[in-house]
């Protein structure tokens, strides 16, 4: 077996280690996991940002011809409109930046008015240019520009002036007003992606790089955990085997101990129960006594009438056989009882399934003559047969015994309409018997202690202090389940609860 006693030193050495390298690969796997995941976000940011960033940059590349135009325009006096216009579409012509781009111009009426690829068109009606794709370029540029005083962006496809090949293209669009010019610009966006490219690989590599430094770190750190707890684990192995030793040695002095002191417990436990059943047998005694005190009297009575007949020689023989017929009936109910005591208190040598309200009307069948006698009240609130497993007998003392404190704490505190309230329930899995009486309830001060051996409200002639102790060790040690006490408005409700046996 993996935990056999000779494969223990080997699980000290390895389980550390083994841990330790399942818990830094974890570890290095989210952090390496959540590296790519930011660098799948960080790329579509970058991605973002750097196609804002050219966005701006034909802003400002477009705005700053029109601020160059404002300005001309305001200080070169000396020339006329149409020469200072063609000095500065001239001058547009020349302008170059990034890779590709560049700036050209077109009036409102149509007229290509400055284009550094495009000088054979200068001057011309250029409306129905188009794109790569069909779409009027033209018209477009003027449409973006008059509509949006402050420009507009328009995606459209043309040949790059360097290779010749068609790629598509973002371009920016503003009408300078006062000459009615449409001033443009645009960039490829294949030296767009060309330039995020770049800037991806150049995170990717960075990320990389961590990602091989953390590595790095948390090998060695394996490595170095690995070795000190190699170092630990043999000095626990040799820790545990000098102690291994010892319990050997004491092994056969403790197993002594331990069988002295569970023959005194069970010496203890017979003792116990011993003294239980003697003061079970006493109230045995008494209530044989309270069911024989009525049969008794009738007897006595069949007899005083039998020697009164007798004296006056009025003595019939039928009504000699008819009083001996009721002797009999009264001589079998008394030795009925008798047998009903003796089953009763017949221990139970095995578990059985049985009904709560069976054992609950035997049991009130004993204590019936001396529950009458007291002037007590029985009120019984069964809803359904519930069945459980266990001992009947054991369970019916347990009944026996509460019914029992329950009539003496009536009787001793003269409770002027004294009731024992009995309710049979089942919440969830659980079979309740509850018990409750009007007689005050129990002290608090000594409400927990009412359980404990030899602890008792009455005196010592009438108390033993076991009957509670064994109710409860019955209850919970055999029948696995729970007896507990709590104070009422009317008085102590005890509760026996046992699991239901379907």
């Amino acid at each position: 077996m993996l935990f056999s006693e000779k494969n223990i030193p080997n699980l000290i050495i390895l389980t550390p280690i083994f841990t330790i390298i399942i818990l830094t690969s974890l570890i290095t796997f989210f952090f390496v996991d959540s590296q790519y995941k930011y660098f799948k976000e960080q790329s579509v940011t970058l991605e973002k940002n750097y196609i804002q960033k050219q966005r701006t940059l034909l802003k400002n590349e477009v705005n700053r011809v029109i601020n160059y135009i404002a300005f001309h325009k305001k200080n070169l006096k000396n020339l006329s409109d149409k020469e200072l216009k063609k000095t500065i579409a001239a001058y547009i012509e020349t302008i170059r930046y990034g890779d590709n781009g560049y700036i050209w111009v077109h009036d409102t009426n149509y007229y290509l008015v400055a284009h550094p690829f495009r000088k054979d068109m200068i001057g011309k009606y250029d409306i129905n240019l188009k794109d790569e794709s069909g779409a009027f370029i033209t018209r477009a540029f003027i449409n973006i520009a008059i509509s949006k005083p402050e420009g507009g962006f328009l995606e459209y496809y043309w040949k790059k002036p360097s290779n010749g090949k068609v790629e598509k293209k973002l371009g920016f669009l503003k009408l300078y007003a006062p000459w009615k010019w449409v001033i443009g610009s645009g960039l490829y966006m294949d030296d767009i992606s060309h330039s995020i490219k770049i800037e991806k690989k150049h995170l990717e590599e960075k990320i990389n790089k961590q990602i091989q430094v953390i590595m790095l770190i948390a090998f060695t750190f394996m490595f170095l955990v690995g070795m000190i707890s190699f170092v630990i684990s043999r000095n626990i192995i040799n820790a545990l085997n000098s102690y291994k030793e010892k319990v050997r040695d004491n092994e056969l002095t403790l197993k002594t101990k331990i069988a002295e002191a569970i023959s005194e417990s069970q010496k203890k436990d017979q003792a116990l129960l011993y003294q239980s059943r003697l003061a079970q047998m006493g109230e045995m005694i008494s209530m044989i006594a309270h069911q024989w005190k009525q049969p008794l009297s009738e007897v006595s009575g069949i007899f005083m009438e039998l020697e009164t007949i007798g004296k006056f020689d009025e003595l019939d023989k039928n009504y000699v056989l008819e009083c001996a017929k009721d002797g009999d009936k009264i001589t079998e109910y008394m030795s009925r009882t008798i047998e009903d005591f003796r089953n009763f208190f017949k221990p139970d040598k095995k578990r059985e399934r049985f009904d709560i309200q069976t054992a609950l009307d035997e049991t009130l069948t004993l204590v019936d003559a001396s529950i009458k006698n007291s002037h007590i009240q029985i009120i019984s609130d069964i809803s359904e047969h519930i069945y459980i497993e266990g001992y009947p007998n054991e369970y019916s003392q347990v009944i026996l015994n509460i019914l029992m404190n329950a009539r003496d704490a009536l009787i001793s505190r003269n409770i002027a309409n004294p009731e024992i309230h009995i309710k049979v329930y089942q919440k969830k899995d659980q079979a309740i018997l509850e018990i409750i009486d009007n007689a005050g309830g129990i002290d608090e001060e000594i409400l927990d202690k009412i359980f404990d051996p030899y602890f008792s409200t009455k005196d010592n002639v009438n108390g033993t202090g076991l009957g509670l102790y064994m109710s409860k060790m019955i209850i919970e040690k055999s029948m696995n389940g729970r007896l507990s006490v709590q104070n009422t408005d009317s008085g102590a409700s005890f509760k026996i609860e046992v699991k239901i046996c379907n």
